[in-house]
């Protein structure tokens, strides 16, 4: 029997790129701004110096010592030998400088906080200087910095290198200072004098000092971080070419969790930051904020288009969220213009996601011997009747292979072609980007289109305005939820066309297009998979619409001073349809075709008003920022279903049909908050950060709306200190300590606080009278679920940096948990929402960057994050220990396997120990455990010979205990090498692949796993039950019991990646007239190691509804103009 393959031509020809056209219209805002005067540092610092007979320049360092001055000047200017005396008491820095330079043939300039000093020659401190600046930007290796920022420091005029890191810009004022940075490299200050030309080495910054990180309304070196915040960058997150920004995160970030939801393509995955702070796992997603828009979806973002993103973990650092950032906060920034002449960029892959790492069923042979032989001689069953077509095909092994008829290797593409450029006061962005998803399954696939634009000016001084638009439009096409589930349940003895068979009356086939509907197997349980999952019989479609939008308008009246006022929306649209023909499970081949609409619309408007003031006197730094902040968000949504259907109309003629079904919704909410945070330096060294916010929220009843929600954080960088670098051992130490305080409103619907009512319809004789009836139990006592975490964080650098470490302790605890309870059904409702307890969760991460070699042609650098995490139920309501209703545990898990603890299999030689459990051998053993006191102390010790609830115990966990992820990378010249191992300990699943029925081996229904050692009389296997006795999903007790089986280790390891990469060198680059091109291959998800059974372990698949796990081969160019 032959494959139904999918010709080439035709899945390409199914690729058709749609024009996405998009009206982005915007508003910019009138201006108006105050000229307002005040005192610079220059003029309020004082300064005491006390010095005799000493040189210039050690009156220089004394004056960078005591102040925040920093002296520029050349040797060859004065004569140094010189000695000069110094006495002065809370002077300001010109009088000093006007009598130590004095008789000199210089001049000097003071600007913000840096003293520059000129020969008389190059008096033009105050007016531009006519030509141009000139000059190269390398790297260590000697190689050109492409991208380098090159900056007039204090003002925003600028240029930045292009493909040979050369860079040209209009000459300023001799006495101005050239910045000149790079993400990753140690940016360099250089007085311009007179000279025209540069030539600039930036050394590569091992470490990430001088890298500035998010840190919720601003920004902050690393190097001054009191809190725990992680940061990747462009190059790492976009390294594995990751079709969503949270598949880019996982195995990178310590503390940081990624599950992959399903294997769908265009399917997300959900996140938890330093574990579960609720029992409802939905609820425990971080906050999402992408260009200053709370609330975006991190799976619509094109990985492309992003900068950085900085993930907030402790609460000192999410506090200035409030309750929007109870489960920490991804801060993202997407990539902005750069002021230069524009710039277009490239990116983009092409290959192939093929079905790997998949359960093997039994074959024709296999199945047949099992279940017409094997079973009967075991049980003394006779064997189901067998069609003439499946005796012919099982004592033949003519195999059907039904999994594979409905997979295919899939096209994966992705391109984004970015624009970028700008003037010296105006820069701009725009990027547009395209993937296709194909799916393993026939007939699946998802396209995302992405659009993003963005524009900053500086209208004066003082005035600046912004602009930042994201569109993603999102198209996911499925098959029937039952197409995979029954190509593996399907009988391997079967055949897929209706000429194939012996004698189609047997079975009462059907011809359907070819395909024989029954397989000519007599059982009418599972449809020919290949006319479920057809198109014209079963179609599945989701469209997806996100808008993001933000527009500030920024005025600095004074130095120091900022007020900045955004507004941002974030606009989300889905609109889905099924449809399912006659000849579906769902229909039976006998019923009318019926469908599903559902359409749903969130908005959400933010409007922030901050203020940030930054203060320096002497050694003090201080910044405070304060915040009013506006939230309102709306929700609505239709659901329509429809039966008997005239014809094939998909979901887009409803009402044809018979409505069964129709109901539409509306909830809004909204969060008003203030907050202030100060942040204080002493010297470089002591930091202290302050914060407090306060949250009013819509959701919670008058008298519980408002909460106050403070935090505080010190870090001491301990290697500044003399007496740490004597010792010579450390480059880098700094200790951090905070403790936070966070609320959380997510738990709560809008409307959960109050007792609401609906319309019902009574029938009195035949007639429909209307009425209202109680919908829900109020809970007008609802208060704040509140959040109180510590952290201890130490940062570590050796050998100048080529070995540094992140370590952070912490511990959350969260009380007054929010969720939806179950209660008793004499009180008329199944649940009511409730405060019910605490959870803990308290552990380390570490994070270790090693350079391990690096020589002027080959460097290999490793990265390692790990985290280990303890979760726990601390108290639950009313005092109870444990609610086995809820599988709620105090001293537990959140996420408990509560089940029999599996024992074995009864084997022979225990039939009578196994018949006094009712059970005989084959059969699943579970331990019998010790429930009943005999001497009275109140402690069980011994067994009561029966198997009931009471021997069900906690025997897993869902959370993971601990997560590590290991990236290697390798440079040889112009070739790089990398690769990411990930691994995931501690978990356990009810395994779905065997609550699925793939491994309930005692029926003959469907096939089976060939990959379990099933117990018989002839292989007394101790790990599975054999062909006897009830199934798994009978209600008999053994089919209870033997769902102990079904607690299985999900823990894995997986090389995630695999990438070899060749970028062109520079004296190709030049001939093609081409800035940067680098050509790669990647093998995505090569090698999985688990002792699971069945499918992906990651997100426990049961085949419902889903895809297969893949491993993916690509190729992929990035070119630079």
């Amino acid at each position: 029997m032959k494959k139904n393959e999918r010709l080439n031509g035709l899945l390409y020809s199914r690729l058709k790129k749609l024009l996405l056209i998009m009206k982005l219209t915007t508003l910019f805002l009138l201006l108006a701004f105050i000229q307002v005067s005040a005192k610079s540092y220059s003029q309020s610092a004082r300064l005491n110096i006390y010095m005799t007979n000493v040189a210039l320049s050690e009156v220089f360092d004394e004056i960078e010592s005591q102040s925040e001055f920093h002296v520029f000047y050349k040797k060859d200017h004065f004569d140094d030998t010189k000695k000069v005396s110094v006495n002065y008491s809370q002077t300001r820095i010109e009088k000093i400088l006007d009598q130590v330079l004095t008789g000199l043939d210089v001049n000097y300039k003071v600007i913000e906080r840096d003293i520059v000093i000129t020969k008389n020659d190059e008096k033009r401190a105050t007016v531009a200087q006519q030509g141009k600046l000139t000059g190269t930007v390398v790297g260590s290796d000697g190689e050109p910095v492409v991208g380098a920022t090159v900056l007039i420091k204090g003002t925003t005029t600028g240029t930045v290198t292009d493909v040979n890191g050369k860079f040209t810009m209009n000459a300023p004022a001799s006495d101005a200072i050239l910045v000149v940075s790079f993400i990753g490299l140690r940016s360099q200050e250089i007085v311009i004098g007179n000279q025209t030309s540069f030539n600039v080495t930036l050394e590569e910054d091992i470490f990430g000092i001088e890298e500035v990180v998010a840190i919720g309304y601003g920004t902050m070196k690393k190097s001054d971080l009191t809190g725990a915040v992680a940061s990747i960058r462009s190059e790492d997150l976009v390294r594995a070419n990751p079709t969503t920004a949270t598949e880019a995160l996982q195995g990178q970030v310590a503390g940081v969790n990624i599950q992959k939801l399903s294997g769908k393509p265009g399917e997300g995955y959900k996140i938890d930051i330093r574990g579960l702070s609720n029992f409802n796992e939905s609820l425990n997603q971080p906050l999402v904020v992408i260009d200053g828009v709370m609330g975006g979806d991190l799976n619509t973002l094109n990985p492309a288009d992003i900068e950085s993103m900085d993930i907030l973990k402790d609460a000192s650092s999410t506090a200035i969220y409030g309750s929007r950032g109870a489960n920490g906060v991804i801060i993202i920034k997407t990539k902005k213009g750069i002021s230069g002449k524009p710039r277009v960029t490239y990116s983009g892959y092409m290959g192939a996601k093929v079905p790997n790492h998949i359960p093997k069923m039994m074959d024709a042979g296999e199945f047949y011997y099992t279940y017409n032989e094997l079973r009967p001689a075991e049980t003394g069953n006779d064997p189901r009747g067998w069609t003439s077509t499946e005796v012919y095909n099982g004592e033949n092994n003519i195999t059907t292979d039904w999994i594979d008829l409905v997979t295919d290797p899939s096209l994966q593409t992705s391109h984004t072609v970015a624009l970028t450029g700008g003037t010296e006061n105006t820069v701009y962005d725009f990027s547009t980007g395209y993937l296709n998803e194909g799916g393993s399954i026939l007939h699946t696939k998802f396209n995302r289109y992405t659009l993003k634009a963005g524009m900053e000016s500086k209208i004066n001084d003082v005035v600046k305005v912004g602009l930042t638009s994201y569109y993603a439009y999102g198209i996911q096409n499925l098959s029937s939820t039952e197409a995979l589930r029954s190509a593996y349940r399907a009988r391997p003895t079967g055949t897929p066309y209706y000429a194939d068979l012996v004698n189609p009356a047997e079975s009462s086939d059907v011809d359907w297009n070819g395909y024989a509907l029954w397989m000519g197997i007599s059982d009418k349980q599972v449809l020919n998979p290949l006319v479920e999952l057809d198109p014209e019989n079963s179609q599945r479609e989701k469209i997806s619409s996100d808008f993001l939008g933000n527009g500030f308008l920024e005025i600095s009246p004074v130095k120091g001073l900022t007020l900045r006022s955004s507004l941002s929306v974030a606009n989300s649209d889905i609109r889905q349809g099924e449809y399912y023909g006659t000849f579906t499970k769902t229909n039976k081949g006998s019923r009318d075709p019926k469908a599903v609409r559902q359409t749903s619309k969130l908005t959400s408007y933010t409007w922030d008003n901050i203020l940030t003031y930054n203060f320096v006197k002497d050694t003090h730094n201080f910044t405070f920022t304060g915040l009013h902040s506006v939230f309102k968000q709306g929700f609505e949504q239709t659901d329509t279903r429809v039966n008997e259907l005239p014809f094939r109309s998909l979901w887009h003629n409803m009402g044809s049909g018979t409505i069964t079904s129709f109901a539409t919704g509306y909830e809004d909410y909204s969060l008003l908050s203030y907050m202030g945070r100060l942040n204080y330096a002493y010297n470089g060294k002591y930091m202290v950060t302050i914060t407090g916010r306060y949250d009013g929220s819509s959701k919670l009843s008058e008298g519980n709306k408002w909460q106050f929600f403070p935090s505080a954080a010190v870090a001491w960088r301990a290697g500044e200190e003399e007496f740490i670098q004597n010792l010579g051992l450390f480059s880098n130490l700094k200790v951090r300590v905070s403790y936070g305080e966070v609320g959380n409103d997510a738990t709560v619907s809008p409307y959960a606080t109050q007792a609401r009512i609906m319309q019902t319809a009574y029938d009195f004789d035949g007639s429909p009278a209307y009425g209202f009836a109680p919908e829900n139990l109020g809970n007008n006592e609802l208060v704040w679920e509140r959040s109180r975490e510590i952290n201890i964080g130490l940062n570590m650098g050796f050998l100048n940096n080529r070995i540094s470490t992140d370590i952070e302790f912490y511990k959350r605890n969260t009380e007054n948990l929010i969720v939806g309870n179950q209660i008793p059904t004499s009180k008329g409702f199944d649940f009511v929402t409730a405060n019910v307890g605490e959870i803990m969760n308290q552990g380390i991460e570490v994070t270790l960057n090693t350079i391990n070699i690096k020589t002027a042609d080959f460097q290999w650098s490793t990265n390692i994050n790990f985290s280990l995490n303890h979760n726990e139920v601390v108290e639950l309501y009313d005092g109870i220990t444990e609610d086995v209703g809820n599988l709620r545990f105090v001293g537990e898990t959140v996420a408990p396997i509560y089940s029999y603890k599996f024992d074995g299999i009864w084997q022979l030689d225990e039939a009578a120990e196994a018949e006094a459990y009712g059970q005989e051998p084959g059969e699943v053993r579970v331990k019998d455990q010790l429930t009943e006191d005999t001497n009275g102390d109140g402690v069980p010790d011994a067994t009561d010979g029966t198997i009931n609830e009471a021997d069900r115990v906690i025997i897993g966990s869902m959370i993971p205990k601990w997560l590590m992820g290991i990236k290697n990378t390798f440079n040889y010249k112009n070739f790089d090498l990398s690769f990411l191992i990930y691994t995931r300990q501690g978990v356990t699943f009810e395994n779905n692949y065997l609550k699925g029925t793939f491994g309930d081996i005692d029926s003959d229904r469907y096939n089976r796993s060939a990959e379990i050692n099933y117990w018989t009389s002839t292989n007394q296997s101790n790990d599975y039950y054999g062909l006897g006795g009830a199934g798994l999903n009978s209600h008999h007790t053994k089919g209870n019991t033997r769902r102990s089986l079904m607690a299985q280790s999900a823990n894995f390891w997986r090389v995630s990646d695999i990438t070899f990469g060749y970028t062109l060198p520079k004296n190709t680059l030049d001939r093609l007239g081409v800035g940067h091109i680098r050509i790669y291959g990647q093998v995505g998800n090569p090698f999985v190691f688990t002792d699971f059974i069945g499918f992906n372990p990651e997100y426990n698949s049961g085949a419902y509804n889903d895809d297969l796990p893949t491993s993916s081969f690509l190729f992929g160019l990035k070119v630079s103009f």
